[in-house]
């Protein structure tokens, strides 16, 4: 069984003092909310068994609704939403944990996440998981990105947030701009580790060109403290420096082949017919050279420009999956 992080006393009954006594009213509607609270784990329980019984026994009926709306939630919880959102949390993680260990079919995981962060809206630990297990364990990519969305907009500060659902446009969608612009916020919210800033600039790259991620990752460098993230940014612009530079020569290779009729013989051949005015210096201590046989730029310090693979993978991961079960 999977476990959840402990939650938080609930913020409603907090001690607000060692000497001052609630009131009689006070008491009463705690009372009554843990009354409403106990209801809803009967109802829930309930429902449970219920789906559980009918999808067991092989029957074909309609969906089922297992848990109230949200609006109903609200209203019975008598303002102590957080208490119920972590109780129902506790149900999602078990709901989960018994379909990981059995069918490892979740159809009701997508409208649990959804209820819980309804209720508790800042439940971060909820969307990380949700925004995880839903597209990669429960195949609901498109339930898993709207949760991540969900998360985002009510907590546009966490890089944790803004670097899932960035990294979620790209595989999943293969939506270059969207990653781009969603990773670019990741990197500059405070705390963000140096590995954000490295998938940033590969998207970037890829959306943009490697010149418009350079400027970027230059301004981010300039901006930011930690030796440790500058150290990673200064070798990604290195890399996407190599990727501009070859870029740029295979074009000028591309534009003395069609001026010629034939490719060059060398870079300096380039320079001779004043196809491009310099050649570049390689940024990792080696030089360019044309490989006439391949017909491409390459570096002789053996170093290639950043590559990111293709959604692609995504679903030949998913084919394999399913052909293995």
């Amino acid at each position: 069984m999977l476990r959840s992080a402990a939650c938080e006393f609930p913020r409603h009954l907090a001690w607000r003092g060692a000497g001052k006594r609630w009131s009689r009213g006070h008491i009463l509607k705690i009372v009554g909310a843990l009354v409403v609270i106990a209801f809803l784990l009967a109802v829930v329980a309930w429902s449970t068994s219920l789906v559980e019984h009918r999808l067991g026994s092989g029957e074909e009926t309609a969906e089922l609704i297992y848990l109230p709306p949200t609006s109903f939630l609200k209203a019975i919880s008598l303002g102590y939403e957080q208490p119920l959102a972590n109780v129902l949390w506790f149900r999602t993680i078990s709901y989960f944990g018994r379909h990981y260990q059995s069918d490892r079919i979740y159809p009701w995981l997508a409208s649990m996440c959804n209820v819980v962060t309804d209720l508790d809206p800042r439940a971060e630990h909820v969307y990380r998981f949700c925004g995880v297990i839903l597209p990669w364990e429960a195949d609901h990519v498109e339930d898993g990105i709207t949760l991540l969305e969900k998360g985002v907009r009510q907590m546009p500060d966490s890089w944790q947030l803004q670097y899932m659902l960035g990294f979620s446009y790209y595989f999943f969608r293969n939506d270059l701009a969207a990653a781009s612009d969603t990773l670019r916020k990741a990197t500059l919210a405070t705390g963000a580790p140096a590995f954000v800033s490295s998938l940033a600039s590969i998207v970037d790259a890829a959306h943009r060109g490697p010149r418009s991620a350079i400027d970027f990752l230059t301004e981010l460098e300039r901006r930011d403290g930690n030796d440790e993230m500058r150290a990673v940014i200064r070798q990604r612009i290195r890399e996407l420096s190599l990727a501009a530079d070859i870029e740029s020569l295979e074009g000028a290779v591309a534009t003395f082949q069609r001026r010629v009729g034939r490719p060059p013989i060398d870079l300096r051949e380039l320079l001779a017919s004043g196809t491009v005015s310099i050649i570049p210096e390689e940024p990792f201590g080696g030089r360019y050279e044309f490989d006439p046989v391949a017909g491409r730029v390459v570096s002789t310090s053996n170093h290639k420009p950043p590559r990111l693979g293709s959604s692609q993978l995504r679903e030949a991961f998913l084919k394999a999956r399913r052909a293995a079960n």
